[in-house]
């Protein structure tokens, strides 16, 4: 497989490469050059793939309850300090 580079230092990375590294539009490459002179491109992973790779002790009691518990924190803080 082979692409050109622009006067503008750019190239099209082929369809069969975006393909087989599952890289999406505007997702970054991290370039890395080796002593042999080749180049090895790696995609960067976007925020929205890591979302849930973190796991946590506490379970989320879901969003009506987090809402109310946000209500509840807020009223508390602002009677504690004279704010109604």
């Amino acid at each position: 497989m082979q692409s050109t580079l622009t006067d503008k230092g750019q190239t099209t990375v082929p369809h069969a490469v975006r393909k087989a590294l599952k890289v999406k539009a505007r997702q970054q490459l991290e370039w890395t050059i080796r002593s042999d002179g080749s180049a090895l491109v790696r995609p960067r992973p976007m925020a929205s793939d890591l979302f849930g790779s973190l796991k946590s002790a506490r379970v989320f009691p879901g969003l009506q309850q987090e809402k109310e518990a946000v209500k509840r924190a807020v009223g508390e803080q602002a009677a504690k300090e004279g704010i109604e």
